[in-house]
């Protein structure tokens, strides 16, 4: 397939229906999949779909025209965009190369972090953060934000970073309370990540970073509680230097695809 220039996708979106795109932009940064911004004026895509088949650009000219991924139908054309092998591949090499960086220097984008998580705890939040991706959020999340573990925050119990600005937004990491991992807390994990999950939508999509009435949209949504994160019962480590390297088990629906 040879690849587009934008102005050649923009004019295959046109001609699907999508008269209200005036700009299409590539990307090459890591993190942003597809976005739509100015209003759905500009629509924002991965570089690797310079090369999309005909059935791809139907299903971008859904998106666009419909403003998103709020109707059944929409929904259908963002899964399909995201589940395009040729972009698996080329986000799959992105965040290979971001996590070697990250572990040989202990340095994210945006700063220094600290992350205190296994290699078998990263392992299980890349399964677990792709499964919602693809089941609650229609696969429009990036595909290789980090998830990272912090044994340092007290009353939160996660944060999103974002990154960029207009036109141009990425998300530099989740990271989660290390806690969180303890026995008990399962309802709890799993409530954290979608909420900052849904932040990461509300920021790529929405452009917004707070708890307002997008984010509460996103919240209800993806079935997460639309409040903020901070003091809940949670089961605690007795000693705040106690490692954590419990591994939960994952959603039958993803133990399922492992056997």
């Amino acid at each position: 397939m040879r690849a587009l220039t934008p102005a050649e996708f923009l004019g295959e979106l046109r001609r699907r229906g999508a008269l209200q795109l005036s700009r299409v932009s590539f990307r090459r940064n890591r993190s942003t999949i597809w976005s739509l911004t100015q209003r759905g004026a500009a629509l924002n895509v991965h570089v690797a779909y310079r090369r999309s088949p005909p059935e791809l650009l139907d299903a971008f000219a859904v998106i666009a025209s419909e403003g998103g991924v709020s109707t059944p139908k929409a929904r259908d054309a963002g899964r399909r965009v995201h589940d395009w092998p040729e972009l698996q591949r080329a986000v799959e090499e992105a965040r290979s190369e971001h996590e070697s960086r990250l572990c040989a220097s202990g340095r994210a984008e945006g700063g220094t972090t600290h992350c205190c998580a296994t290699a078998d705890q990263r392992r299980y939040f890349r399964s677990i953060y792709r499964y919602f991706n693809h089941t609650r959020f229609s696969g429009i999340l990036p595909a290789d934000v980090p998830v990272r573990l912090s044994s340092r925050m007290k009353s939160a119990l996660g944060h999103m970073l974002p990154g960029g600005g207009e036109g141009a937004r990425y998300v530099v990491e989740i990271a989660l309370n290390v806690d969180l991992m303890l026995e008990g807390n399962g309802a709890e994990r799993v409530d954290t990540l979608l909420h900052e999950m849904a932040h990461a939508a509300d920021y790529l999509v929405n452009g917004h970073r707070d708890h307002g009435r997008t984010w509460r949209e996103w919240a209800s949504r993806v079935g997460c509680t639309p409040e903020t994160l901070h003091d809940r019962p949670l089961h605690r480590r007795v000693r705040r230097r106690d490692a954590v390297d419990r591994v939960p088990p994952l959603p039958p629906a993803l133990q399922r695809r492992s056997d």
